[in-house]
């Protein structure tokens, strides 16, 4: 079981948020950074999944050389590989941090290492964004629950579940897929 988990790079909550002066991002000089809470179970999930399994956790962040130190948290938990894809440190939007994510792992394919499954935070931390894992399977063909709160995998297929206004709901599908967890999975 080969698992790729996409991390954030977040600032840390409970720190002041100032805009920069043209009001049109987060003046981050100040800013101390972590890994977004719902990525953080995600890598958790994984190791346990491959705990289970066997396999490999990889995982995957956008962002400035100091992102590093996000994908070192991840590692620190269990996960096997991480990849920096290196931007300018700048806030991308959900197309273009998809097409990243799309692009490593057929990548991968093709170096016939792909991917049985990814796992993405259902939400990002600071931006409230919740598209790209859907973007991610789509462009891959792959099947995408969302909102997942526990996951079982055996021969090849995979049942998730999540709660929805008091109730559960049970979807399940095979391999490869994408799938995004709440905090608390």
């Amino acid at each position: 079981m080969e698992i790729l988990v996409c991390v954030k790079r977040v600032p840390q909550v409970g720190g002041k948020i100032v805009v920069t002066a043209d009001g049109q991002d987060v003046d981050t000089r100040m800013a101390g950074f972590a890994m977004s809470p719902h990525e953080e179970c995600a890598v958790e999930e994984a190791i346990q999944i491959t705990e289970r399994l066997g396999g490999a956790v990889s995982v995957l962040t956008l962002g400035p050389p100091d992102a590093a130190e996000q994908l070192r948290d991840a590692l620190a938990l269990g996960a096997g590989r991480a990849v920096l894809l290196e931007t300018d440190g700048r806030e991308w939007g959900p197309i273009a941090t998809a097409e990243e994510i799309v692009a490593e792992a057929r990548r991968r394919a093709e170096a016939d290492q792909a991917y049985d499954l990814l796992l993405l935070g259902n939400e990002a931390a600071d931006t409230g964004d919740y598209q790209v894992g859907v973007r991610v399977a789509h462009a891959l063909g792959w099947p995408c629950v969302t909102g997942i709160k526990g996951i079982e995998i055996d021969d090849g297929g995979v049942r998730a579940r999540r709660e929805y206004r008091g109730n559960e709901e049970l979807f399940e599908f095979g391999l490869p897929a994408v799938i995004t967890v709440k905090e608390g999975i």
